[in-house]
């Protein structure tokens, strides 16, 4: 969805993590469908990840406890990223 649409991961159990574009090679504990537009707006600290399930800007399947830990890691990437920019 959106301009940058594709199949993108985030794997944060196994090993180091990793991410990258198309399909895991281990079955997901949660997915999402959203927008690459709202994808940047929760990590740029624009948008909370709770607020846009509310709205329904975000589809999660699988477990939403563990979804729902990507506004705790959006919280720390941005703090990351005003760090970086200093």
């Amino acid at each position: 969805m959106g301009n940058e649409g594709g199949v993108w991961y985030l794997d944060l159990k196994n090993g180091e993590g990793s991410c990258g574009k198309g399909v895991p090679e281990t079955e997901a504990n949660a997915t999402f469908t959203i927008t690459s537009e709202n994808f940047v707006e929760i990590f740029s600290g624009k948008m909370k990840p709770s607020t846009a399930l509310l709205m329904g800007e975000i589809v999660i399947s699988g477990d939403l406890s563990k979804a729902l830990k990507l506004e705790k890691l959006s919280k720390v990437l941005k703090s990351k990223m005003i760090i970086d920019k200093l």
